[in-house]
């Protein structure tokens, strides 16, 4: 486990950290130079392990070869982006640094167990990693650059259709287009009024005596640091919600803050420690309580905007705009996205069981009754509202169409005119830069078009 740990983390990153994954049975050794720019076998290693990893170990082993060609063609898109004098400024770096490092965090499940397993601090962590990462982001700029307006015409799309041989045309099976009205409940002034009031009580508490850490464990909300005593630890600017960092960090140490309210409730807090940009924190959380009135009155809202669905007294993309409390389907009118393939369409077996009982008895054009619904918000909280459901059309199994699958024999020409593209970008500019495989890679298939005689 601590091995896949190790590779995972330098896969994530396109990088090796020799003192994060090597192995000390195994020699590292250069396996390709393209411009200034070399390619490790462990780096290839690192991804194809986690192929495994994440395919159950049924990976075909010829998967280096398609691995170390993506490699490869990563490095030529920096080294050309050096030629290019393509840059990148540093807080487009540090965003991708905060970027990936939370991601981490949340793997490990704490700061702490991150760097205790590696040994090293985030600030060592992002040290490490800040080169290797402005040369991704100078390799995506040239990717994109490369790219730029690259676009596929109606004529090109019916043109690729036709191209496809009778007995190799796509069957598709039945597929559902889906739409989704979300609301949650909101948080009554009532239930903030209590929640800041409990608060209060626990600060005048300790202002009179008690212990701080003994109040954080009787009544603190946050079930990642309760126990003990309200400890986050050492955190660092950019780690925490902006309410609470700007708060925190505008006290001294020993001084306790006044209430403060972030998207996750109110909080008392508490520096420990200040060491420059770091702090140790302590904090106790309240959190307002949604009620079941709270909920009653969404499920009251909701049964009158289906009503109106109903009677077509509102629209779909109205409704949609006017009560929705999900950002990222709204942004699309409403549309659900199937995660399987980014498309808003989905196969039955794709959809949760749950919801499938009831959109079997859908027609095309009906809306579900309105359903239970757990949203997982942005603190990381389960909250319980309701949605409705819209079965915006319903396809039969057939071959593919340009008149029913305009959308996806689009997105498959695209495909074809980017990597023709690509091949056009590789011809002009592999002979610009230096390349250099190593003869253990050379037997792969895909070296034919990198070794030039």
């Amino acid at each position: 486990m601590k091995n896949l740990q190790k590779i995972f983390l330098a896969a994530f990153f396109s990088l090796v950290i020799g003192s994060v994954i090597a192995q000390p049975t195994q020699i590292d050794k250069v396996i390709a130079v393209v411009g200034d720019n070399i390619i490790l076998h462990s780096e290839v290693e690192a991804q194809f392990q986690q192929m495994i990893a994440q395919n159950q170990g049924t990976v075909d082993p010829d998967m280096r070869c398609v691995i170390f060609d993506n490699l490869l063609l990563e490095r030529l898109f920096l080294a050309q982006a050096m030629l290019d004098s393509v840059t990148t400024t540093p807080e487009e770096v540090d965003a991708e640094l905060d970027r990936r490092i939370k991601y981490f965090i949340s793997v490990f499940s704490s700061k702490e167990k991150l760097e205790e397993y590696y040994g090293k601090s985030i600030i060592e962590l992002k040290d490490d990693f800040k080169n290797d990462i402005e040369k991704q982001l100078l390799s995506d700029k040239m990717k994109g650059k490369a790219f730029a307006g690259l676009k596929v015409s109606p004529a090109e799309v019916k043109e690729f259709f036709e191209k496809i041989p009778k007995d190799s045309v796509p069957y598709f099976n039945s597929e559902l287009e889906l739409g989704e009205i979300i609301m949650l409940p909101k948080v009554s002034e009532q239930e903030k009024e209590l929640a800041r009031k409990k608060l209060e009580g626990i600060r005048n508490d300790i202002i009179q005596g008690a212990d701080f850490s003994v109040k954080a464990i009787q009544y603190s909300e946050d079930p990642g640091s309760y126990l003990d005593g309200g400890n986050l630890g050492i955190i660092e600017r950019g780690e925490l919600v902006p309410e609470f960092e700007a708060v925190a960090y505008k006290l001294k140490e020993g001084e306790m803050s006044d209430i403060v309210e972030t998207p996750f409730g109110y909080h008392l807090i508490i520096v420990d420690e200040k060491r420059g940009d770091k702090l140790k924190v302590r904090h106790i959380l309240i959190k307002p309580k949604v009620t079941r009135v709270d909920l009653a009155v969404v499920r009251d809202r909701m049964d009158s905007i289906l009503h109106q669905l109903k009677v077509d007294s509102i629209s779909w993309r109205e409704a949609v705009n006017q009560y929705s409390d999900d950002e990222q389907s709204k942004s699309i009118g409403g549309m659900m996205t199937n995660p399987k393939n980014g498309t808003n369409f989905f196969e039955k077996a794709d959809i949760d069981g749950t919801l499938i009982f009831s959109i079997d008895r859908m027609k095309v054009g009906e809306y579900s009754d309105v359903l239970p619904h757990t949203v997982q918000d942005r603190t990381g909280e389960q909250k319980q509202g309701y949605r409705i459901i819209w079965l915006k059309s319903e396809s039969k199994p057939h071959p593919a169409s340009l008149d029913q699958d305009y959308s996806k024999i689009q997105a498959a020409a695209k495909a074809e005119k980017q990597q023709k593209a690509l091949e056009e970008w590789m011809k002009l500019h592999r002979g610009k830069n230096f390349v250099r495989i190593d003869e253990s890679m050379k037997g792969c298939p895909q070296m034919s078009k990198w070794i030039v005689n």
